[in-house]
């Protein structure tokens, strides 16, 4: 909010702070820096469409199943399924 943008994804500093120490919200801010909003949205829809579940019970789903954030790019893409 201090810097006046948007999200994580729009500033260029590595950081881990808050969410972004969590592997799910630090990735899909990777992930919109390499493939914009617009991308993950569609693709977190059509993985819907197949069955994976963004929250289970509570706050977890298949997302938080990674500790690895080139396997849950992946995984977001449609890969290795």
């Amino acid at each position: 909010m201090e810097k006046g943008i948007k999200g994580c994804y729009e500033c260029d500093e590595v950081c881990e702070k808050g969410l972004l120490g969590k592997i799910k919200p630090h990735t899909f801010s990777a992930f919109i820096k390499k493939y914009g909003v617009e991308k993950l949205l569609a693709c977190l829809e059509e993985n819907e469409k197949k069955g994976v579940v963004y929250h289970r019970e509570g706050i977890t789903g298949d997302y938080d199943d990674f500790d690895n954030e080139e396997a849950l790019i992946k995984f977001i893409l449609g890969e290795n399924k």
